[in-house]
């Protein structure tokens, strides 16, 4: 993997009001200015970056997020926005022609099943989806969805009848990738409640896939997940999952491009992992 090829997140905000038990964000981070944000997305292109995902916290609550996208888009980059999805047909037209990806969460298909996993704000989450998933076909729609899945001890049986739920909707997802949960930043607290067994939900996996062969299914363990994801926070440190712990290999702003890029690039583990963990960005062809 090049720099090209990687995928780094960054976290525009550490804002979320959803009060979600599986969050994995760093909370209390103060945001950055829009300038600041759009001189270090200037300055990731000149540096060799082609990719930049877009997540919170919830992105969308920074009134000026389809600004950083906008930019980002003008620069070069192909771009990923990781959202709950409350905004997106409001913002899909303004979204449409700048935005290569969206990734959205469905835990869950009923009421008990999303608040238990997130919070009782994101009861109807499900029906986000099918509002989102209804509505696309009619609406010239030339964004990948992405749809995102935390398996924990409350969903771990209905797999597959979230899928079939799905799978009855009228638009065709273009990937899904289902996650063993992470015991990090806030969901480190609910360990006890969401956490399961890596080889109960490999075994899960399996199944689910034979089950569903029509829809575009993948997976990642904890493991496969550590330090599989580089992730700069609102303030630019460029920070990876590390067991329950996130460390830190720099700051966007303020370290030189070489210390960054060796920082990151420099690490076989990590790059590996990355590229293992982002194989669906180029799997997936968009199809109008």
């Amino acid at each position: 993997m090049d720099i090209s090829n990687l995928l780094l997140d960054f976290r525009i905000t550490s804002h979320c009001n959803l009060g979600c038990d599986l969050c994995f964000r760093n909370p209390g981070i103060k945001d950055s200015s829009l300038s600041s944000a759009l001189n270090v997305i200037e300055r990731m292109y000149k540096m060799g970056f082609r990719r930049i995902g877009f997540t919170g916290g919830e992105p969308t609550s920074r009134d000026d997020f389809i600004n950083m996208i906008e930019y980002a888009k003008q620069m070069g980059f192909m771009t990923y926005l990781s959202t709950v999805g409350h905004r997106f047909t409001m913002d899909h037209e303004r979204l449409n022609s700048i935005l290569d990806w969206v990734g959205i969460p469905i835990d869950g298909i009923d009421r008990h099943v999303n608040s238990e996993i997130r919070s009782d704000k994101m009861s109807n989450q499900h029906r986000v989806i099918k509002n989102i998933l209804t509505w696309l076909p009619d609406n010239n729609n030339r964004i990948n969805i992405k749809l995102t899945t935390v398996v924990s001890q409350s969903n771990i049986n209905m797999l597959s009848d979230i899928v079939s739920w799905v799978e009855a909707l009228p638009y065709k997802i273009q990937a899904w990738r289902f996650y063993q949960f992470c015991p990090l930043g806030v969901g480190k607290e609910k360990r006890d409640k969401l956490e399961i067994n890596t080889d109960l939900f490999t075994y899960k996996m399996k199944i689910l896939k034979k089950q569903h062969p029509g829809t575009p299914i993948s997976w990642a363990t904890f493991e496969e997940r550590d330090k599989a994801n580089v992730v700069m926070e609102p303030n630019f440190d460029i920070i990876i999952p590390d067991g329950e712990n996130y460390t830190l290999l720099g700051n966007m702003l303020t370290n030189s491009p070489e210390e960054i890029i060796d920082a990151i690039f420099g690490n076989n583990e990590i790059m590996q992992k990355c590229e293992n963990n982002r194989f669906w960005l180029d799997e997936r062809e968009f199809i109008v």
